[in-house]
């Protein structure tokens, strides 16, 4: 469970300076009205939260087809190849 504590603390905290991007929504996966209320979180809100859910705040955002093309790219293609998959389904 502590590691899904870390994880989530990790990335709530990601997400709220990630909110203050332009790009927020695209990195993070989150939506604007989302981001918007994480940037006005405190670290101890934030912490509260972390602490307090029993889940893993991250999903993955690939199908299993999107997954096995990011896999049988090279390691320069990848970071294109992600950029377009969460472009094309941004919400």
């Amino acid at each position: 469970m502590n590691d899904i504590i870390s994880i989530n603390r990790q990335f709530l905290t990601m997400a709220r300076e990630a909110a203050k991007s332009k790009s927020g929504e695209i990195v993070t996966g989150l939506s604007r009205p989302v981001l918007d209320k994480l940037a006005g979180l405190s670290l101890d809100q934030i912490e509260g939260i972390a602490q307090g859910a029993a889940v893993s705040l991250i999903s993955l955002r690939l199908t299993e087809a999107e997954l096995n093309r990011l896999v049988s790219l090279q390691n320069s293609q990848r970071t294109a190849y992600s950029l377009a998959v969460a472009a094309s389904t941004e919400r």
